[in-house]
């Protein structure tokens, strides 16, 4: 066994289970190699940035593969991940298809960062952390996810180390009282003489001409409002069209997305994991621009007069 996993192995009850698919590739450790990127895992401030699969998958024996957090986030394989693999704050392991809670490894983490005494370290342990909660609707989930943005935010306030882990009370705020006959009152009864001067003020009867002008402002003001109603309804028709286009697009690169992550899931000695791995980490990078794309296209929102003119000319062709 590594002695790079020692901090996790000790006094480990279930032995690891032996693997004829993994572990017969040149290199690979099914101990100490990442079973996403076969990269060697560090046990590095109790192995935060790793994680194991415990699951039983025969008698006497556990899955025992590890995965870097990292490449489990960039693959989907961990988080909270929807699809067909549909992830709540879990891990998917790719040799058992067993899944993981990660709240428990999480909080592991939040513990390992009160004993660490840098900064940078602290930092990139919570943003881990961070990361692997976010997305998820699960309370216990929410609940960390809070206290890891709350550390991360003392932190870049400045805040010492050993204070960033104090809880402090809540403060409540007290509003003063308004006195029944104080301004508050006052005011109210102000408005309520206004309104009754204006209720008992004499009824002034309009000219038959001034009626006939403000039948023409009507009329203008309707004509108006029927022509805006038409270029409305084509502007609505042009941005509905282009963007159920895009969604649907979104759609299939995540259908694509799904199938890739499958193969690397179940890939065998035949294929290349490395070349499995760059097809998913490019399939997420197109789909991150075609989300920003979406976005900018949804400016239309606050209608085709303040959008910007080139997101008009790029994604809804219009000049």
């Amino acid at each position: 066994m590594c002695t790079s996993l020692g901090l996790q192995t000790e006094n480990q009850p279930i032995a690891s289970m032996s693997c004829d698919i993994c572990c017969s590739e040149p290199g690979f450790c099914g101990y100490c190699c990442c079973i996403l990127c076969c990269k060697t895992i560090s046990s590095k401030h109790g192995g935060y940035s790793y994680i194991k699969c415990e699951a039983i998958v025969s008698e006497g024996h556990i899955c025992g593969h590890v995965a870097h957090m990292n490449c489990a986030l960039r693959t989907y394989m961990a988080g909270t991940v929807g699809g067909s693999i549909g992830l709540n704050a879990e891990y998917y392991c790719r040799r058992c298809d067993a899944r993981t809670d990660l709240v428990p490894h999480v909080t592991r983490l939040l513990r390992t960062c009160e004993i660490v005494d840098s900064q940078d370290e602290i930092e990139k342990i919570l943003n881990l952390g961070f990361c692997i909660l976010r997305g998820s609707q699960r309370a216990d989930a929410k609940g960390l996810l809070k206290r890891i943005e709350a550390a991360i935010t003392k932190l870049k306030c400045g805040t010492i180390l050993e204070d960033i882990w104090k809880v402090e009370g809540d403060v409540s705020t007290i509003l003063p009282a308004v006195s029944p006959n104080g301004n508050a009152m006052l005011e109210v009864s102000n408005h309520q003489d206004i309104l009754d001067y204006r209720m008992s003020s004499p009824d002034v009867s309009m000219s038959s001409d001034t009626q006939t002008e403000t039948l023409k402002l009507e009329d203008e003001i309707n004509q108006v409002l029927q022509a805006l109603q038409v270029s409305q309804e084509v502007e609505y028709k042009i941005a509905e069209e282009r963007l159920y286009a895009q969604k649907k697009y979104l759609q299939n690169l995540y259908q694509q997305l799904d199938k890739e992550r499958s193969e690397l899931a179940r890939r065998t000695l035949k294929t290349n994991p490395d070349d499995l791995l760059s097809a998913v980490l490019s399939r997420v990078d197109q789909i991150k621009r075609e989300v920003t794309k979406l976005k900018d296209m949804e400016e239309v929102a606050n209608g085709f007069g303040r959008t910007s003119k080139d997101i008009l000319k790029e994604h809804f062709g219009l000049e």
